[in-house]
């Protein structure tokens, strides 16, 4: 399929195969420039959540792979979050200490401070904080959603990432926080019919 044939089903950008790492990685931070260019208002509006009271929900994503970044950013601010970015579990609990995130997406496999000790400094140096945690992992074997429980973290998504589910595993955790605020007084929760 050419790129105009493409463009004409909807489709906003094409990789011709074999894929180059440097390709996606310029065509994704390409669409990205173009979403935030076009401001909030191009977003659809079925993906985006109420305003929180700054204008915005607010999300952190800790991925150390580049194009997997550009990925999750793409669809997030497309669909009218507002997203910081982290390259590692250090860098990640660093700007959690900062900000008061509404959701954390938390790649499970970086070096040096994986997903699960990240998560699990997050929850023992900010026991008040309830901000869910996501996590984001190619690994789909039995007990690999229980290991990310069990670390402190809310829900569970396999990579490859559809957005589809991305976005509703945010929608259901924006709503589970209520009109009263996100993450901050609650105890913690764990994932959709997962028992305790």
């Amino acid at each position: 399929m050419s790129p105009r044939e493409a463009a004409k089903l909807g489709f906003d950008a094409t990789f011709a195969k074999p894929l180059r790492r440097a390709t996606v990685v310029d065509g994704l931070r390409a669409l990205m420039d173009r979403s935030q260019a076009a401001g909030p208002e191009a977003a659809p509006q079925d993906d985006a959540m109420p305003a929180t009271e700054d204008g915005k929900t607010r999300i952190l994503l800790v991925e150390d792979n580049a194009v997997n970044q550009l990925f999750v950013n793409v669809i997030l601010t497309r669909s009218g979050y507002r997203v910081d970015v982290a390259s590692s579990g250090i860098e990640a609990i660093e700007m959690f200490r900062k900000l008061p995130y509404d959701v954390v997406l938390m790649d499970v496999q970086m070096p040096e401070l994986d997903g699960l000790e990240a998560t699990r400094r997050i929850r023992d140096q900010f026991p008040g904080r309830t901000t869910p945690i996501i996590a984001l992992t190619a690994n789909a074997m039995k007990g690999d959603r229980e290991r990310c429980l069990d670390a402190g973290m809310d829900d569970y998504l396999t990579k490859p990432i559809d957005r589809a589910k991305l976005l509703d595993k945010i929608r259901h955790w924006r709503e589970a926080g209520g009109a009263a605020g996100f993450g901050f007084d609650r105890p913690p929760r764990r994932a959709v019919g997962e028992a305790r």
